[in-house]
């Protein structure tokens, strides 16, 4: 037999009585109950007493060796408990010994955590640190900040870093027009491919494939032939154009939808190859300097008269596919874009409009004209970003976004420019 082994016994055992044998059972397993208390130390059981290994105490035994709750124990009390971090006995609140753990606690006070209106500030939230409830401002009362908002500093920014990047351009284009026709058309055409550029690497970036070689070269070649050859100089190109982008898939460069691909690739051409080249066909005039200038000086003035009321005062939204465009914005452009058709191409005569006596009236009309289409283009451009799923097409002119952002409303306002001019007998 196995010394160690509580459940074997000897031969001879099994003859004794039922009653025994049963008895006997009990003890070796209340031994084993002993053994594993000892070795796990429970804070919350007592000790079961030593009932030896008397077989003729049977259930009696059982029950008195079994785990009593510390209610029923004298030799513990809940003061005996250590705090696990410091070493010190718990207090709690006055329970003396004799407390039962099942006893209902007494009620804690309300602990009230500070108000935020702000996720982060709810994240980085120290309540040992922050101020009660009371001495919280009230979200309906006014701001007190003693310094400047971290947003105000930054539209205080872009907005110098717009001016600045404006008036470089105007002394870029200023200065072409004084050097002549073609200096300003390099310009022009600079410009335009620089917006193409942008244009066909958005189209890229929302998944379409392109021909982007034929839409450069429909771009840049737009504005020459238009001021070399005029209108018929503008049918060449398109029509070679259309041949190129045919070519382009039939030749298998490229195979992936083609009716989406060049027809994106057309309205680009379209949208600023054939709207810019008429910036050429105005500069094919003996005034072809001052009929761009004129076109700019007014744009700029729409340009800044919607930013300046739409800043200040715009309320009512313009459209959905451009919510930031207002319509006090749109009015404000309005009429400064016509006080500046006056003042300075009708009385200043800056320009070819009004030079003819009884013509003052020519100056007026441009302005209106320009400022009725001028909108149109910004909207139509924003309609093409927001279905392309971006904010700016670019990022070339800080504070601007990207050039076609920039000179989005002067490519509508060349062919109003050009037609006005033409249907007054300027040119």
């Amino acid at each position: 037999m196995d010394d160690d082994n509580p459940f074997q016994r000897p031969n001879d055992q099994f003859e004794e009585a039922p009653e025994d044998d049963q008895a006997t059972f009990l003890d070796d397993l209340t031994s084993l109950f002993d053994e594993e208390e000892d070795e796990s130390e429970l804070a919350v059981w007592d000790e079961p007493a030593d009932t030896g290994s008397d077989a003729d105490e049977g259930w009696d035994s059982l029950t008195e060796a079994a785990p009593r709750w510390r209610e029923d124990s004298d030799e513990h009390t809940f003061a005996d408990l250590a705090d696990p971090v410091g070493g010190s006995p718990i207090d709690v609140g006055g329970a003396t010994e004799g407390a039962s753990v099942f006893e209902d606690p007494e009620p804690t006070e309300a602990v009230e955590f500070p108000s935020v209106d702000r996720v982060d500030e709810v994240l980085s939230l120290d309540v040992a640190d922050s101020p009660s409830v009371a001495e919280m401002p009230s979200p309906l009362s006014a701001p007190h900040s003693t310094g400047t908002h971290p947003r105000a500093t930054g539209a205080n920014g872009n907005l110098m870093r717009a001016v600045v990047v404006g008036l470089l351009l105007g002394g870029i284009v200023l200065g072409a027009i004084a050097l002549g026709e073609r200096v300003t058309l390099a310009v022009l055409v600079i410009a335009l491919l620089i917006a193409a550029a942008e244009w066909f690497t958005t189209l890229r970036h929302a998944g379409y494939q392109p021909p982007t070689l034929v839409g450069f070269a429909a771009v840049v070649a737009l504005p020459i032939a238009a001021f070399w050859r005029g209108a018929d100089g503008m049918v060449m190109v398109l029509v070679f154009a259309l041949f190129g982008a045919g070519l382009w898939y039939l030749g298998g460069i490229g195979r992936d939808r083609p009716l989406a691909n060049l027809g994106v690739t057309l309205l680009g051409i379209t949208y600023i190859g054939v709207t810019g080249a008429f910036g050429g066909l105005l500069l094919d005039n003996p005034d072809g300097a001052e009929l761009v200038l004129s076109a700019v000086i007014l744009t700029v003035a729409h340009d800044v008269g919607a930013f300046a009321v739409g800043r200040a005062a715009g309320r009512t939204p313009l459209s959905k596919s451009s919510p930031n465009k207002t319509v006090e914005g749109l009015i404000g452009g309005t009429i400064l874009t016509i006080a500046v058709a006056l003042v300075f191409i009708s009385i200043l005569e800056i320009g070819p409009f009004g030079e003819e006596p009884g013509s003052r009236s020519d100056g007026v009309i441009l302005g209106i004209v320009i400022a009725a289409v001028a909108p149109l283009s910004d909207l139509l451009e924003s309609a093409l970003k927001r279905d392309l799923g971006v904010k700016d097409m670019g990022s070339l002119l800080p504070g601007h976004g990207g050039m076609l952002d920039r000179i989005d409303a002067l490519l509508f306002v060349l062919p109003a420019t050009y037609f006005t001019a033409l249907m007054l007998g300027v040119i």
